[in-house]
């Protein structure tokens, strides 16, 4: 459970106000929202109170106060969050691209589509890296593949492809 209130010295009251100041010229009106509730939380004021002034929750604004603990004024910026670092080398990456690019039953699979339980498998059989099937999404997008989006043109823009799977006329079926 997260320690109640909060104390903070004069000089970290002046880096609020200057942080506050900067977060107006911005425009970054939901860092100065952060900064005006732990001011007024560190000035004796309840988290409750605090809270039903800015029309927030009460926990978030406790967790406004953990942020600020763990980092400090930069705890306080709202994302997007880099996230974390790809688990698969470089080398790993340019091999993946090569493979899916490639197809799957250059893969050794008898498919003709991936799916991302198919690409998952890959990855952790050849690189042993595991990720969760929702998020195989994300590697293709790193990858700089998309499921929307083939790499490949389609086969109605190669006339030699398109004359393969063309019906040839059958001869019509005379009727009694």
């Amino acid at each position: 459970m997260p320690r109640p209130g909060l104390r903070i010295s004069e000089e970290e009251e002046g880096n609020f106000a200057s942080e506050f100041q900067d977060g107006r010229f911005q425009g970054d009106l939901d860092k100065c929202l952060r900064i005006q509730a732990l001011l007024l939380v560190s000035r004796g004021n309840k988290e409750t109170d605090v809270a039903q002034i800015l029309g927030v929750g009460r926990r978030t604004l406790q967790c406004w106060i953990h942020r600020y603990r763990l980092k400090g004024i930069p705890g306080l910026t709202k994302g997007p969050f880099k996230g974390s670092e790809s688990r698969l080398t470089e080398e790993q990456r340019a091999e993946l691209t090569r493979i899916i690019a490639a197809g799957p039953q250059q893969a050794g699979l008898d498919t003709g589509v991936w799916t991302t339980p198919i690409i998952v498998k890959l990855v952790r059989d050849l690189f042993g890296v595991s990720y969760h099937p929702d998020h195989a999404g994300k590697i293709l997008h790193r990858l700089g593949l998309s499921v929307q989006r083939p790499a490949r043109s389609s086969s109605k823009a190669d006339e030699k492809a398109q004359r393969t799977w063309r019906l040839q006329k059958l001869p019509a079926i005379k009727k009694n």
